[in-house]
């Protein structure tokens, strides 16, 4: 990734030096440096709260309640999982994708390959249910896209909230399709 933006950095300077647009470089240079801190620091703070919301909600055990509401779902998704605490992991994983705290997901999602890859003994080979966890954990994409509102309000949308049924039916599609697909290459393994 570093030659990748070393390779773009060196390519825009040299067209700017080029160009006799070297001025217009460096000011676009530090006006997006600028715009890139500030909107790191909105979303930190979303991923603060995302990650402080389901911290409280595994601490306080609505996340083990709700794992056992959703035990036939993950009965069916993951058959092999019976420890409590991976199944109350990948509910944490999967809340926090549902919910639009993608980057924040990142720590729950890591969490959760730990746990699966300690039930399959370490082995080189990921279990099935650490596949069916990777897919369909990339294949959600939030009912409620909290970053995405937040960006689309930073950035003065007029309806920063029409994305949320589209986002529906995304998360609806991805989702059917990615456990399906792993349900079809489970039985042909």
């Amino acid at each position: 990734m570093n030659y990748i933006w070393s390779v773009i950095f060196l390519a825009a300077f040299l067209c700017a030096c080029c160009t006799g647009q070297l001025q217009a470089f460096g000011t676009a240079l530090t006006d997006s440096s600028s715009e890139a801190v500030t909107f790191l620091i909105g979303l930190a703070g979303i991923m603060a709260m995302w990650s402080g919301l389901m911290e409280i909600a595994e601490r306080t055990g609505l996340i083990t309640k709700l794992s056992r509401l959703l035990i036939p779902l993950t009965s069916f998704l993951f058959p092999h999982v019976k420890n409590p605490q991976t199944i109350s992991s990948i509910v944490l994983s999967f809340m926090a994708n549902i919910f639009g705290a993608g980057n924040s997901s990142t720590v729950f999602a890591l969490r959760t390959m730990e746990k699966l890859d300690e039930e399959n003994r370490y082995r080189s080979e990921a279990s099935n249910d650490m596949c069916t966890f990777a897919v369909v954990n990339m294949a959600f994409a939030p009912l409620l896209p909290v970053v995405m509102l937040q960006i689309r309000t930073d950035a003065g949308a007029e309806d920063p909230y029409s994305v949320v049924l589209p986002s529906i039916l995304t998360a609806a599609c991805t989702v059917t399709v990615s456990i399906l697909a792993c349900k079809i290459l489970e039985r042909r393994h």
